[in-house]
């Protein structure tokens, strides 16, 4: 009998094709008025970036981008946006809002990297910001690049480019909770306009959390403690199981970051992207503009120059360069916006996929949920 080879379900997508699959999309509903099934959203894909991956290969794609499988009522298959990543979609654009119309000035933050063996390749990565989705990446020596902007431009002296210790895994695992603190408490705070709302993505060490939360292990007496702290009623006759149904539903309300409480000791305020939303965050289109700029300079990979390179890339962006693209994110912004009092719901079709495959058992979401 031959051993099963089991699938490996761990996928990784960076912020720019996570841009491009979304908006695709969104696409497919607001401009064209029809569902796409994923064998049309795989073509387009295709077409834009490149994508080479199988039905099942999207499907995983658009579940870690927060999408879930569902049946409709005339039990159709379909995948359709989680109801969490919505509501902190609602939140983040009417407190957006809400600071924007107070005048405030809105600092979008972000880290990258480049390979010290980025160039440009002749391909279709010629007219846009990343690489193909799965094209394997160049080796070579990796920096890291730490800045925020506003739509007046980049922060004054808030840059931050450094040699990686290490270029496996994922970028992100070169900075750490107290790098990040220390770039904010050196280069980014004290350089802010004044009332600054902080734009923040989800990165771990931005969630690192200032007070730890009971979770489904917690013995039952710390449990009741942490109602009572938060001044949450409950009945002394409740099983463990039905207190930790109450924190679940209340822990959002009471999570706090130590990154959060930092800022704000400083007199600022702070904003989380919704997860899976890179093009609400300024930055990162200022990002493919400096990275298609060193692409198209560093002939010689030389490693030695690099940061120098980098740094050359970063000043050629103009003010006028983040005018356009803040501009840019508040449109989305409106856009996104209409659709929460519409009947609407961004849907891909499963239907009528003819590869299609039950979803894998994990993966599934009734419309109970």
């Amino acid at each position: 009998m031959k051993k099963r080879i089991k699938r490996d379900n761990k996928i990784d997508v960076d912020n720019f094709t996570a841009d491009v699959i979304r908006s695709t999309v969104q696409n497919f509903h607001v401009v064209h008025k029809v569902i796409p099934t994923l064998a049309n959203l795989r073509r387009v894909l295709n077409e834009k970036i490149g994508f080479e991956g199988c039905l099942e290969t999207l499907r995983r794609l658009l579940l870690k981008l927060g999408y879930k499988w569902r049946k409709t009522e005339n039990n159709r298959k379909v995948l359709t946006e989680r109801h969490d990543i919505q509501m902190w979609r609602l939140k983040y654009l009417k407190k957006i809002s809400e600071y924007r119309s107070q005048g405030r000035p809105i600092v979008y933050t972000d880290e990258s990297y480049v390979l010290s063996t980025h160039v440009r390749n002749n391909t279709w990565a010629q007219k846009k910001e990343s690489t193909p989705f799965l094209k394997k990446l160049s080796t070579g020596s990796r920096f890291i690049l730490v800045h925020a902007g506003t739509e007046n431009g980049f922060i004054e002296n808030a840059s931050l480019v450094y040699k990686a210790n290490s270029t496996v895994g994922d970028y992100h695992s070169n900075m750490s909770y107290d790098n990040y603190i220390k770039w904010l408490n050196e280069k980014l705070l004290p350089n802010l306009p004044e009332r600054s709302v902080i734009v923040l993505d989800n990165a771990s060490y931005h969630n690192t959390q200032a007070e730890k939360m009971p979770t489904s292990t917690t013995n039952k007496a710390d449990m009741q403690q942490w109602l009572r702290d938060k001044g949450i009623a409950y009945e002394q006759s409740l099983l463990k199981l039905e207190l930790y149904d109450i924190i679940k539903k209340h822990k959002d309300q009471h999570i706090k970051y130590k990154i959060d409480d930092f800022i704000k000791s400083k007199g600022f305020d702070v904003l989380r992207l919704p997860p899976y939303h890179p093009e609400l965050n300024a930055i990162e289109n200022i990002w493919g503009i400096v990275k298609n700029d060193i692409a198209s300079k560093n002939i010689e990979q030389n490693m030695t120059n690099m940061e120098t390179l980098i740094n050359e890339s970063l000043n050629k962006v103009t003010s006028e360069t983040w005018c356009k693209t803040c501009t840019h994110v508040k449109k989305i912004e409106k856009e996104y916006l209409k659709y929460f009092d519409l009947d609407f719901e961004f849907v891909i079709d499963l239907q009528n996929d003819s590869d299609d495959s039950e979803p894998e058992f994990e993966n599934y979401v009734s419309d109970s949920d």
